[in-house]
C-alpha cells in the first residue's frame, strides 16, 4: 500500500489512471483505494473521478482483448469448441449482469474482463455493463472520501462543462434521465465561483441544444421529409394526419401545454435530490412493466392516437428524474411499438421539445435572465453534441436486440443511494 501511495504522490493523476487501468485486468488492489488516497493527498475529487472512470474503461478493454486473443485459444485447446460454445451462450444471456454485479461488488473485476473476452461477449454490452457497474461504485467511494478528508468535488470551469456536457449527451438518449443526472452532478460538483447557481437552468437548456443538433444531423433524411410535409400542408391549407410531421406536431402539444402551465412550479419545487430519487425509482418500475407488456410487440407505425399518448408521456419529463426518452419509449412499447421504432419516434419528438426549450431560453436571456459564462456554455454544448451523436447511434442498435431492464436496475440503484445518503 505504501508503494501505491508513493506512486500517486509522485505522479498524481497519471499514477491514479495507470493503477486503475491495471486493476481492471491484473493488479490486486481495488481502485477505490486510489480514489481515497488521491483525495487524502488533496487532489480535487471531481478530476480524480474522471480519470478513474476513463481508466476503468481503458483497463477493461485491455482485459477483454487479452482474454479474446490469449485466453480464448487456451480455453479452446483445454475444453474444446462444443463446451466453449455453451459458455458463449451463457455469457450472451447473462454476461452483462455478471459485469454489472462484479463492478458494484468486491468481486475480482479482472476475472470478469478476461472472461468476457474469452467468451466473446458483444463489446457494446460489455461497455454498458462496465459503466453501469463501475460508475455508481466509484461515485459512492468518492463521496465517502470527500466526507472523510473534507475535500470538495471541484473541477475547473472547462472541466465542469465537459463533465456536464458528457453527462447530458449520454443521459439524454439512454433512458436514465438527463435532467435528474445533471441536477445530481451539479449538486456534487462544487462549481467555480464564476458559475452562479441561477445560471444552471439556462446552461442545462444549452446542453440540450447540443443534443438537438445531434438529432437533426443523425435523422437528417427524416427531417427533410418532415419539412416537405409541412410545406405541402401549408401551401395546400390542409392537415394530413398520416404524415410524420403531423404526428410530431400532435405529440408535442401535451409537453408545450404542461410546460406553460407547470414549468415554473416544477423548476422551483421539484429539483430536490429526494424528489429526483423517487422519480428515478418510479420510472424504473415503469420500464419493467413496459418490457413485460411489450415482449411480443411487432408494430413500427405510429398513429395519431399513439402520438398523442406518447406526447403526454413526454410531458412527464418536465419532472427532474423522469427520463424523456425512457418515458416515451416505454409508453410506445405499452402501445404495441417495437423498441427501436419507439426510440426513433421518441428522439424525433424530443427534438421539437428541446427546440422549444432553447427558444424559451433565448427569450429569457433577452428579457434579463442571467447568461452563463460563455466558455462554460461553449465547452458544455460542444461536448454534449459529440457525445449525443455517439449515444443515438449506439442506443438504436442496442434496443434492436436488448431490453430496458439494465437501465431500470441502474435507476433503482442510483435512486436508492440518493435516498439513503440524503
Amino acid at each position: 500500500m505504501d508503494i501505491v501511495r508513493e506512486l500517486i504522490q509522485n505522479y498524481g493523476y497519471f499514477g491514479i489512471f495507470s493503477l486503475t487501468a491495471l486493476e481492471q485486468f491484473i493488479f490486486p488492489v481495488p481502485a477505490d483505494v486510489f480514489v481515497a488516497i488521491g483525495t487524502s493527498l488533496g487532489l480535487p475529487l471531481g478530476k480524480v473521478l474522471v480519470y478513474v472512470l476513463l481508466a476503468a474503461l481503458f483497463g477493461s478493454y485491455v482485459g477483454y482483448f487479452l482474454g479474446k486473443w490469449l485466453g480464448l485459444p487456451v480455453m479452446r485447446w483445454l475444453f474444446g469448441e462444443t463446451r466453449l460454445r455453451k459458455g458463449e451462450v451463457f455469457i450472451e444471456k447473462y454476461g452483462m449482469w455478471g459485469v454489472i454485479v462484479a463492478g458494484l461488488t468486491p468481486l475480482p473485476f479482472k476475472i470478469v474482463t478476461w472472461t468476457a473476452g474469452i467468451f466473446e461477449m458483444p463489446l457494446g454490452r460489455f461497455t454498458l455493463g462496465v459503466l453501469l457497474g463501475r460508475m455508481p461504485r466509484y461515485i459512492v467511494t468518492g463521496y465517502a472520501a470527500s466526507l472523510i478528508y473534507k475535500t470538495k468535488f471541484y473541477a475547473s470551469t472547462e472541466m465542469s462543462a465537459i463533465i456536464l456536457g458528457t453527462l447530458q449527451g449520454v443521459t439524454e438518449f439512454l433512458p436514465i434521465s438527463s435532467s435528474g443526472h445533471l441536477a445530481i452532478a451539479e449538486h456534487f460538483l462544487k462549481l467555480p465561483p464564476t458559475i452562479a447557481a441561477t445560471d444552471l437552468e439556462i446552461f442545462d437548456i444549452f446542453l440540450h441544444g447540443g443534443s438537438l443538433l445531434a438529432i437533426l444531423i443523425y435523422f437528417w433524411k427524416d427531417w427533410i421529409n418532415v419539412i416537405k410535409d409541412l410545406w405541402h400542408m401549408l401551401t395546400k391549407w390542409t392537415f394530413d394526419k398520416s404524415t410524420l410531421a403531423a404526428k410530431l406536431l400532435i405529440g408535442t402539444i401535451p409537453a408545450i401545454l404542461a410546460g406553460l402551465m407547470f414549468g415554473g412550479f416544477i423548476g422551483a419545487q421539484l429539483r430536490g435530490l429526494r424528489t429526483i430519487a423517487l422519480a428515478l425509482i418510479l420510472i424504473a418500475f415503469f420500464y419493467l412493466y413496459a418490457e413485460w407488456k411489450g415482449k411480443k410487440n411487432d408494430q413500427e407505425a405510429v398513429g395519431v392516437k399513439k402520438s398523442l399518448i406518447i406526447g403526454a408521456a413526454q410531458a412527464l419529463a418536465l419532472i427532474p428524474g423522469v427520463s424523456r426518452s425512457g418515458a416515451t419509449i416505454a409508453t410506445g412499447m405499452c402501445m404495441g411499438l417495437k423498441r427501436d421504432a419507439a426510440a426513433k419516434f421518441s428522439f424525433m419528438l424530443g427534438a421539437i421539445a428541446i427546440l422549444a426549450a432553447n427558444v424559451y431560453a433565448l427569450f429569457s436571456i433577452r428579457h434579463g435572465a442571467a447568461m452563463p459564462d460563455m466558455s462554460f456554455t461553449l465547452f458544455g454544448t460542444v461536448t454534449s453534441f459529440i457525445v449525443s451523436l455517439v449515444s443515438i447511434s449506439w442506443l438504436l442498435k442496442f434496443l434492436k436486440k436488448h431490453t430496458l431492464r439494465p437501465f431500470s436496475f441502474y435507476l433503482m440503484i442510483v435512486g436508492a443511494f440518493i435516498l439513503m445518503v440524503f
